[in-house]
């Protein structure tokens, strides 16, 4: 079986504990190759395709199931995948022809890949992937949104002459995201008909539309290797809005309307040029640099005409809103690298990497309604950020590597902004913050003999005039690894440990977080049946300054603290079985439990308990933590009944849970039975 690292597994369970959209693992299609092969005309060909029937039993919150899970019942084609291949090059036209398709034509998550190639005349290669997404969540906040899109990805590679010293590049790349949907919108000011506590509610058809065309050349030539390449990013969006206030919704307070219509397009391009050098080969000197030159400009437009009566004052009220905008980004980017390598002891890098970016936009407002508001807003942005780093590498015996860095960064971020009423304007003036970044790192690597590996790590920084409360101002980390082989066995553990502190008057900020954890693995030599097993732990804690919002009427409110605690839990066991050549069993489980910081959730005088997150209050202090669990165990039984033919079953269970609230709970059994013809 193919092991995941553990950096793998830690994005996972993130992504569900923060209740991302994401494909589950799951246990299809069965992970077996085409081992029937032809010969006819000179190519070697294999295929095979996998088709069966999916089900999915669900209890409980089936629209977070379909926001993480999204699995259904049907008919499916889980895999097909064909190769056709010469290896003596001597095709006509075609030497190698690849095509593997997952998940058609109804799986929520999908993708198919094709490769053509003819040796050193051209190279195609093409991927389509589809992602079929649901949302129709409670919001934090006031306010409500929901969509039911398909997004789909295409991505065209031509290369010509590959492998020669002058290659061409094409490429074609295709992002459209379209699906029904809706939306609210608030509601400025208390006028005739129109209740600022009230809100807009407009179903929406989603259409979003992104092209990229590229052309570039692969240039070697005295060492060296040069990449050209000229692209042009296109967007478009233009979304349908649509009058939904009758459709029934979890707000209340939806403004009455007697007719809406709004109208909201943004167009765009950024054309953008790549240039990138490096050595072919390892000498003494060693260059590597790479500059990116992009400018794009944002067009947009908002036309909104809404019109309410009130029948206790009959009273009607048109409301009319109209934007215009637009936006320019020029961004350079450059980053050179020198390699010198004066022993095979040493290894001395260095690395300068400048990035600038300029924004400059406007837009025009006119709302018309009991009375008119006008105005024109100018905004400047510039980002200017300069790094250096410098690494060395030095290698006293073969056990032991050492290296030793520094690295120091120059942000400077200036702000301009004007606004123009038709009576008077003002003009903000230049604004600059400058940020100066300092940081040291070091570590060593041990290797005592083929079994044994170690590795320590640490980074201390300082920054002088961090952006935001949360970025890195005075903070260290450290990182160590151990990692054992013998005979079929791999044994891994690890930690780390990162401490930020960033102090101000008002809002001082800290962050602290530790992880540990291990990974075993065994396979004996015969291939008969393999584990795979591990477990980690994650801390982390923040504490921040706050606006007490339960003294905002005191005239003088005491400073409050808010403390974010996760304890976070992953394991997961796997294991793979082959009693014989005809029978595979593979049984796996994977949990996912943060534990919080323990306290019981607030409860107000009127019965009231805020379920999301768990909130907590202790004199002017709050605590949050979102405590919940989510595993999933799963099996997959395959039968080979002949050379040809196999039979698969599956079953996986997804289970949710969160201590906080039950409302978003949810549980379901997923499962699959398929045969898989090889031809």
């Amino acid at each position: 079986m193919t092991k995941r690292p553990m950096v793998e597994r830690l994005g996972l369970f993130a992504l569900v504990l923060a209740g991302v959209c994401g494909a589950q693992p799951v246990v299809t299609p069965t992970p077996q190759r085409p081992d029937q092969i032809r010969t006819p005309g000179g190519y070697l060909v294999s295929s095979s395709v996998e088709a069966g029937y999916r089900f999915a039993d669900v209890a409980g919150n089936r629209d977070v199931y379909r926001s993480a899970v999204n699995y259904g019942n049907g008919m499916r084609v889980f895999e097909a995948q064909m190769r056709v291949f010469r290896e003596d090059g001597r095709g006509a036209l075609l030497d190698e022809l690849q095509f593997r398709s997952v998940g058609a034509t109804s799986d929520p998550y999908q993708f198919s890949t094709v490769k053509a190639e003819k040796f050193g005349l051209y190279r195609y290669d093409m991927r389509l992937s589809v992602n079929r997404y649901w949302n129709q969540l409670p919001a934090l906040w006031a306010g409500e949104r929901g969509v039911q899109a398909e997004r789909l990805w295409q991505t065209h590679d031509l290369t010509l002459r590959p492998g020669s010293r002058a290659e061409i590049l094409l490429g074609y790349d295709r992002n459209s995201q379209t699906g029904p949907g809706f939306m609210t919108e608030g509601i400025p000011d208390t006028v005739g008909a129109f209740d600022r506590a009230n809100f807009l509610r407009f179903r929406t058809d989603l259409r979003r539309r992104n092209n990229n065309y590229r052309a570039g050349v692969n240039l070697r030539a005295a060492g060296l290797a040069l990449t050209a390449i000229q692209s042009l990013d296109n967007y478009k969006e233009d979304t349908l809005y649509a009058d939904a206030g009758g459709i029934g919704g979890g707000l209340q307070n939806v403004q009455a309307v007697t007719s809406a219509e709004r109208h909201e397009p943004i167009h765009g391009n950024t054309p953008v040029t790549t240039l990138a050098l490096r050595s072919e080969k390892e000498r003494r000197i060693n260059v590597q640099g790479r500059f990116v030159y992009s400018h794009g400009a944002r067009n947009a437009a908002l036309r909104e005409d809404v019109a309410a009566f009130d029948p206790t004052r009959n009273l009607s009220t048109l409301r009319q809103t109209f934007i215009v905008g637009d936006a320019s980004r020029a961004q350079t980017t450059g980053e050179g690298t020198v390699t010198l390598l004066p022993s095979v002891r040493w290894t001395v890098t260095n690395t300068t990497a400048l990035n600038s970016t300029r924004i400059r936009g406007g837009a025009s407002f006119l709302e018309i309604s009991a009375f008119r508001n006008q105005y024109v807003d100018l905004n400047d942005l510039d980002i200017r950020h300069v790094t250096n780093a410098t690494e060395a590498n030095f290698r006293p015996v073969q056990a032991v590597s050492l290296y030793a860095a520094y690295r120091y960064s120059d942000r400077r971020i200036g702000t301009r902004g004007a606004l123009e009423f038709p009576e008077f304007s003002f003009e903000e003036e230049l604004r600059q913050v400058d940020n100066h970044v300092h940081a040291g790192a070091g570590g060593v690597r041990w290797t005592p003999g083929k079994r044994l590996r170690a590795s320590f790590d640490f980074e201390v920084g300082r920054a002088d005039r961090p952006l935001a409360p949360t970025s890195s101002r005075n903070y260290h980390n450290e990182s160590g690894r151990l990692q054992w082989r013998r005979e079929g066995w791999t044994v891994t553990g690890f930690f780390g440990r990162r401490i930020n502190n960033n102090p101000s008057v008002l809002t001082a900020y800290s962050s602290q977080s530790r992880r540990g954890g291990f990974h075993a693995s065994f396979a004996p030599p015969e291939g008969r049946w393999t584990l795979d097993g591990g477990y980690s732990w994650t801390h982390l804690d923040t504490a921040a300054g706050v606006f007490n919002l339960f003294e905002s009427q005191q005239e003088n409110p005491s400073p409050a603290r808010a403390y974010y605690t996760s304890n976070l839990h992953t394991a997961n066991l796997a294991g793979r079985f082959k009693p014989s050549d005809r029978v595979t069993l593979y049984l796996g489980y994977s949990l996912a439990k943060d534990t919080g910081d323990g306290r019981p959730s607030l409860s107000f005088d009127n019965g009231v308990t805020p379920t999301y997150p768990s909130f907590a209050v202790d004199g002017s202090s709050f605590f949050v933590s979102f405590p919940l669990t989510w595993q999933s165990p799963q099996a997959r039984l395959t039968l080979r009944l002949n050379e040809q033919l196999e039979w698969n079953a599956g079953w996986q269970y997804y289970g949710y849970g969160e201590r906080f609230s039950g409302l978003q709970n949810y549980h379901a059994h997923t499962g699959y039975s398929s045969f898989r013809w090889t031809f």
